[in-house]
């Protein structure tokens, strides 16, 4: 990374240093298992995060990525991974609220087509799918022909979505190790989870079409490690991880103003 770069690039600060080993443990390991063990070479990191007063963002993470540091004060290793993966998450949430939207509506547009006995034109809307939303062009600054981040979508139901950034994507300037883009993006009663993952992760056990498995009783240490200790998919591990920084049971960072990072990465042109 170039000191031009490095100039503005926001790195994620401690927010809350409280940290449940037993928790983040459980959490790793169960991903680990989930992901599938044999996949080998397979880097992940998952978080889940707040907005934090104005321009922040608070999250929480599990990484398993080499070379990834988690960020501190004295940061003599910087984060970059997590300060990529936490903006990008902020501007990824937005986008990929709408596909989840739009899922809903394709489903109610087909109830009513065969209802009315028309499959043919169900077919029609269906070579059209997945759908992912853009912003308007007249939206994009200067001479970006297309926006920051857009991704092609793998597979999704209600509350998943896996997805892959295009190679377009201007964060792999940033973090030039950053060579794969593959994502997954979930939305559980309001609140999400991202996973990241340098290779697409095949043999992993995400829990399409299945419901989220709720969790129950207080979120204590022990309750929440037994709940994870019992996921059967990364669903149910994304409502633990939730859970555990809902709760302050993990280590917070904060990123103080995503909103700056992002408007410099949409006015970036070459360095």
């Amino acid at each position: 990374m170039t000191d031009k770069k490095s100039k503005w690039l926001i790195l994620p600060q401690p927010h809350s240093s409280f940290n449940d080993d037993e928790v983040e443990h459980a959490l790793l390991d169960k991903a680990r298992e989930l992901l599938g063990e044999e996949s080998a070479g397979l880097s992940y990191m998952l978080l889940s995060g707040n907005f934090f007063e104005t321009k922040g963002y608070a999250y929480s993470a599990i990484r398993d990525w080499r070379g990834a540091a988690k960020p501190s004060i004295s940061n003599k290793k910087k984060p970059l991974l997590d300060a990529t993966f936490a903006c990008l998450s902020v501007y990824l949430g937005s986008l990929v609220s709408f596909q989840v939207d739009f899922f809903f509506a394709y489903d109610e547009i087909k109830k009513i087509l065969m209802a009315a006995d028309r499959e043919d034109l169900w077919i029609i809307i269906e070579e059209k799918l997945p759908f992912v939303s853009l912003p308007p062009q007249e939206m994009f600054p200067g001479n970006l022909k297309s926006p920051i981040s857009p991704y092609y979508v793998i597979k999704q139901d209600e509350e998943l979505v896996l997805g892959e950034l295009y190679p377009s994507v201007h964060l792999s300037k940033i973090v030039t190790n950053l060579k794969s883009r593959f994502f997954c993006f979930f939305s559980y009663e309001g609140y999400t989870c991202f996973a990241f993952f340098n290779v697409l992760p095949l043999s992993a056990k995400f829990g399409f079409g299945k419901r989220p498995r709720e969790f129950t009783g207080t979120p204590s240490s022990k309750n929440l490690v037994n709940y994870v200790n019992s996921t059967t998919n990364l669903k149910d591990l994304f409502v633990g991880l939730i859970h555990s920084h809902n709760s302050s049971m993990l280590e917070q960072f904060l990123i103080p103003d995503y909103e700056s990072l992002l408007n410099k990465l949409l006015e970036m042109e070459d360095f």
